[in-house]
């Protein structure tokens, strides 16, 4: 019985210890998304891009074009200000990206996220002005 007693004891460890890891990694990311996503829209805004299309209904716009619930114009609108108050969260994202594996279509490791979201963009036209011809 001692022996099944210190499996039970190991697994009950083990999956605390790495549950709680879990949690912190669920953390981080969730952290750099909201700051990004603030980023963007502040980027977008600041450069004036289709603002007279959009002008102060940017948010929920934005919202209703993503449909997705942690997207909602709230979230958004607290995203947004989340970046407003700690844009030196940038240096950090930097550093965070360059230690976690990502989709090379979406982020450029060292590349500012305006930068990236310009490529993207370019790209973007690039595939409906060909599927125009």
């Amino acid at each position: 019985m001692k022996n099944f007693d210190a499996l039970a004891q190991s697994i009950q460890y083990t999956h605390n210890v790495l549950q709680q890891e879990a949690v912190k990694a669920v953390n981080i990311s969730m952290t750099v998304r909201n700051w990004l996503v603030g980023f963007y829209i502040v980027e977008f805004e600041q450069k004036g891009e289709d603002r007279a299309a959009y002008g102060k209904y940017l948010l929920q716009k934005l919202a209703e074009k993503l449909n997705q619930p942690s997207l909602s114009y709230r979230n958004l609108k607290l995203f947004r200000q989340f970046y407003n108050a700690y844009p030196q969260i940038g240096q950090t994202i930097t550093a965070y990206f360059s230690s976690v594996p990502f989709n090379e279509n979406l982020l450029s490791i060292g590349q500012l996220p305006s930068a990236q979201l310009e490529l993207y963009n370019e790209s973007i036209l690039k595939l409906t002005t060909n599927e125009k011809k």
